[in-house]
């Protein structure tokens, strides 16, 4: 591991990095990931208006983005997560506001059902495994109760 000092040296050249190996070490080579979007960013990204987030925020305890001292807001990505739950509960199941703030009650079941109608196929997947495990017990049940009948036909 390059400790700053030797960072600091190769940055300005007075030291080479001997390896490739040191080079993937360093610090400067993270790819940096930005932590807060705008209002215009969000609104585009989600498809909705500035002003639709600003009513869902006072409509919606759970959305609070930072705001500056010139009152910009800034939109942190657990606050993109509400925002797509609130948007999907009301733009895509037809959800009135008193009805999603209700649903917004039990985050975790929303983005559950967010998720599998999102993806069906993995949803029906599991579906599908499980009846065919029903199935074949079924089957088993049924075997063997045809071997108990089988038993006391011929007992009798």
């Amino acid at each position: 591991m390059i400790g700053t000092y030797e960072v600091f040296l190769l940055f300005f050249g007075y030291l080479e990095a001997s390896n490739k190996a040191q080079r993937a070490d360093m610090p400067l080579n993270k790819t940096i990931q930005k932590q807060y979007f705008s209002i215009t960013e969000v609104a585009d990204q989600m498809d909705l208006s500035a002003s639709q987030l600003r009513y869902w925020e006072k409509e919606f305890a759970l959305l609070k983005p930072k705001t500056n001292a010139r009152g910009k807001r800034f939109y942190h990505q657990s606050d993109i997560e509400v925002i797509e739950q609130i948007k999907w509960l009301v733009k895509d199941q037809g959800y009135t506001i008193v009805g999603a703030r209700k649903a917004m009650r039990k985050r975790k079941e929303v983005a559950e059902q967010m998720a599998s109608a999102v993806k069906p196929s993995a949803a029906s997947d599991a579906i599908n495994l499980d009846r065919q495990k029903l199935l074949g017990r079924l089957k088993s049940v049924r075997s063997d109760l045809e071997a108990i009948q089988e038993s006391l036909i011929q007992a009798h």
